[in-house]
């Protein structure tokens, strides 16, 4: 018998957590917290966690892996499964953690005896999956935050026309319809009209970064600069080759480290855009930011999760008995 129970981030921005038992053994599909102030965990207890098998990690951010300290506090030592990109980009290590190789393949991966699984790049940001997982008798998706456009990062899917027991799908922009190649030109355009005014984009380590700033890089003859907090994104960007497309991504550094403003390109950390007043932000995600409104700025929405056409479109290529569709507040109409 499957039993699926969500401990966070259905129905809400955050928090993703979502616990699949079957004949009482158990794995987790990440393990995030809220990016709120407090911070808020899952509903993870220690009943839980005395079933967990494996915790399978799609990415980096904290919504995403936040609550995996919490989860060791409850007591679990079992194994922790994500891409070796995504290990790198953790805070702190982790006791047992199994990396799988750079390039997916359709052979499975086993776990245990019950348990084996493949994976695939998702689009979201560098070491970012999907993972298909074979528990029991019982077939599970799950898409982790999953970019359908991507400029520079390869998302894929899997390749056998399955028919999943439950699938987990990314809805985090159900309320909105966006074409990210057109927003890329959008921004080209309006940063070449303002070729003598510094321009900023307040960043977050994302894929959503890279794909801005590597086609302003060939699309326009403004200088980029990156600061040093958003360094070690590019520069893994430049070191992996199987998680990029390489017909658009960049292959030579083609960004300057930060220096004064003057009339350049400048991609910053968010927390740090306060620091240059003296420069035009460009927002490229919600705006619900205070100090946001507290000066002139630009807004170009780009995805970062499926919008309303894309999520349909996943649900008609991922067969499932069940879909649960996460990371919104917003329901699914269809």
């Amino acid at each position: 018998m499957l039993n699926v129970e969500i401990l966070g981030g259905v129905g809400e921005y955050g928090r993703n957590c979502f616990f699949i038992e079957v004949n009482n053994q158990a794995i987790l599909l990440d393990c995030g917290i809220m990016k709120n102030k407090q911070k808020t965990l899952p509903n993870l207890s220690t009943a839980h966690v005395e079933k967990l098998t494996a915790i399978f990690i799609s990415h980096s951010h904290i919504d995403h892996v936040g609550a995996l300290p919490f989860a060791e506090q409850l007591g679990y030592k079992g194994p922790i499964i994500m891409s070796a990109m995504t290990r790198q980009q953790l805070k702190r290590p982790y006791a047992n953690t199994l990396v799988f190789p750079e390039e997916p393949s359709e052979e499975w991966i086993t776990v245990s005896e019950k348990l084996a699984f493949q994976w695939g790049y998702s689009g979201h940001v560098i070491g970012s999956v999907w993972y298909k997982i074979r528990f029991e008798d019982k077939m599970i998706f799950y898409s982790g935050d999953y970019v359908v456009d991507s400029y520079v990062l390869r998302a894929t899917l899997p390749q056998e026309n399955e028919v999943y027991d439950v699938a987990f799908i990314d809805s985090g922009h159900v309320e909105l319809h966006v074409q990210n190649k057109i927003v890329l030109q959008q921004i080209a355009e309006f940063v070449q009209e303002h070729s003598h005014h510094p321009i900023i984009f307040p960043s977050s380590f994302s894929g959503k970064t890279l794909d801005i700033a590597t086609y302003l890089s060939q699309h326009t003859t403004r200088e980029i600069y990156v600061d040093k907090q958003l360094q070690p994104l590019f520069q893994q960007y430049m070191e992996t080759e199987s998680n990029v497309q390489l017909e658009n991504a960049a292959r030579e550094v083609f960004w300057l480290p930060m220096k004064d403003v003057d009339t350049g390109l400048y991609f910053v950390a968010e927390q740090n855009a306060e620091l240059y007043p003296q420069a035009l932000p460009i927002y490229t995600g919600y705006l619900h930011r205070e100090g946001q409104m507290d000066r002139a700025y630009q807004h170009f929405f780009y995805k970062t999760h499926p919008d309303y056409e894309d999520i349909l479109q996943l649900s008609k290529q991922i067969r499932a008995k069940e879909i649960i569709y996460f990371h919104s507040p917003y329901p699914l109409n269809k």
